[in-house]
């Protein structure tokens, strides 16, 4: 998938289950960390490395679980209440966004096994995923599967929402 997609699907996850703007605009900014760590590592050899370590979802499903559960409040942080957390609980805020960070990373993860492979178990074998859709040829793009799936689940989100503020309801038959 393309960073535009990755950004776009975290957010609207986050946005839905959590209600929070900020806890979505940080797993949005985490959701691209993946990518972009091959980037700064691997360099002109990314290829040859792509979705293997930095895509095992288990170093960011530890992360997550370490930054939210052991160091952090436990809550989902929101952007009203930000100023005076920070202010009275630096390590615990930082901490629970650093957790929504990395949630985004493994969110990544989820969307990149929807397009192909990524590590299970171990982290140097990409035994895990489906080929639901093909990702664009040209980088940066979203080819026409990509979309819809990011359509998909921007809808399926927003109405997720819409009907968690009691804006609609949804009927399941």
């Amino acid at each position: 998938m393309t960073g535009k997609g990755h950004r776009i699907t975290a957010f609207a996850i986050l946005m839905a289950t959590t209600d929070s703007l900020l806890a979505s605009a940080l797993a949005a900014m985490g959701s691209t960390f993946p990518d972009r760590i091959e980037h700064i590592i691997w360099r002109k050899k990314r290829g040859r490395h792509h979705r293997r370590t930095s895509h095992w979802f288990v170093l960011y499903g530890a992360a997550f679980i370490f930054c939210y559960y052991r160091w952090g409040s436990g809550l989902v942080p929101q952007l009203s209440t930000f100023p005076q957390e920070l202010g009275t609980h630096v390590l615990e805020t930082f901490s629970t966004c650093a957790a929504f960070w990395f949630l985004g990373g493994l969110l990544h993860i989820f969307c990149d096994a929807c397009c192909g492979r990524v590590p299970l178990l171990v982290p140097w074998r990409k035994t895990f995923g489906w080929y639901f859709f093909r990702v664009a040829d040209v980088p940066g793009q979203m080819s026409q599967g990509e979309t819809a799936f990011v359509m998909f689940v921007v809808f399926s989100c927003l109405s997720i929402w819409l009907s968690g503020h009691g804006l609609i309801y949804v009927s399941v038959q």
